[in-house]
């Protein structure tokens, strides 16, 4: 009878500890990989003509987006954004001239069930009309993915030279990013979805008055 007992007891125990295990794996959110985008620049040297990717890594069911290129137009001008891809999927971008200083590209996966992975946006090509800062960085990003919710993005600043910024700078960078993605995080989500439809709309009258 003891051990029947015992035996019992002993099973109850082993059930309550997998249990045990079982609910703290549960509490422990997956961590998905986070989806950022940087701007990478080649040196600008005067009277050439410069490339800029916009990178993206690690996005899930994207499906549309937007951004603006800010730029120094004493240094640079766009002479050209050619189209970007992840994996095999092309991502064909439209873009516009927002002021001297303000490109604003945008995209709409037309027919596309949504593209993950890492690659590149678009690629930006710049005359260099003489010497000094170029000044390229990424404002107002947005992207959606296929049932037209934000996706939770970290912009990256532009690393103009092919050289990595340290000290101050590179922290002051991170905090930026930070700040950033809080923002990002705090956006409505109703608006978002709102505003990813209207970014579809103008990119498919965008791509019907090219045909």
């Amino acid at each position: 009878m003891k051990k029947s007992l015992w035996t019992e007891l002993r099973r109850e125990i082993l059930f309550g500890i997998c249990f045990a295990v079982l609910l703290v794996f549960a509490a422990v959110p997956c961590q998905a990989q986070q989806t950022t985008v940087s701007l990478n620049t080649t040196e600008l040297v005067k009277g050439n003509t410069v490339y800029a990717t916009v990178n993206i890594d690690n996005v899930e069911n994207l499906d549309a987006g937007q951004f603006d290129l800010v730029f120094n137009p004493d240094v640079l001008k766009i002479v050209s954004v050619e189209n970007g891809s992840i994996g095999s999927t092309e991502i064909p971008v439209q873009w516009s001239s927002v002021d001297s200083k303000t490109a604003r590209v945008i995209f709409n996966l037309e027919g596309v069930s949504g593209v993950s992975g890492s690659g590149e946006l678009a690629k930006i090509g710049f005359e260099v009309m003489s010497d000094g800062e170029g000044d390229l960085k990424i404002s107002n990003g947005l992207l959606g993915n296929t049932e037209a919710k934000r996706i939770d993005t970290i912009w990256g600043d532009s690393k103009e030279d092919g050289k990595e910024e340290n000290g101050k700078e590179e922290n002051g960078k991170e905090e930026n990013r930070k700040e950033a993605a809080t923002k990002q995080a705090a956006t409505p989500g109703f608006e978002v979805e709102l505003s990813l439809i209207g970014l579809t709309a103008v990119a498919c009258l965008a791509r019907s008055k090219q045909r």
